[in-house]
């Protein structure tokens, strides 16, 4: 029986590794792409007036979107795997996740409100 928890939480962990490095790959290229376009692609001005119309296209939402998912995530799953490494208090450890959770509905909840209230 321990065995097969042990097993358990080492793939969990195995997940968190392998969606680390996905997202951190996306993170990157999407980095990437967002300074070619906004600093080569254009007139090279970035203002509200040239990022805004932009921004107003369904498909510059969505990736937008997807952004802030994927770095949300990122971010947050990293801190969860500090915490785990480092904090053995199992009611700390409850708390510090609680207000991980918290923060990233809060940050998520604030940036998909943002994304979506761009009008050009």
């Amino acid at each position: 029986m321990i065995g097969s928890k042990s097993l358990v939480k080492r793939n969990k962990g195995a997940m968190a590794w392998f969606l680390q490095r996905l997202t951190a790959i996306y993170l990157f290229v999407f980095l990437i792409a967002h300074f070619v376009i906004m600093h080569f692609v254009g007139s090279g001005e970035v203002t509200y007036g040239t990022v805004a119309p932009r921004l107003s296209s369904p498909l510059w939402k969505a990736g937008d979107l997807l952004f802030l998912i994927f770095a949300l995530y990122h971010g947050i799953n990293g801190l969860w795997q500090v915490l785990e490494d480092y904090i053995r208090s199992r009611g700390l450890r409850l708390f510090l996740y609680s207000l991980l959770l918290t923060l990233a509905v809060i940050l998520f909840t604030v940036g998909a409100v943002t994304i979506f209230s761009v009008k050009a």
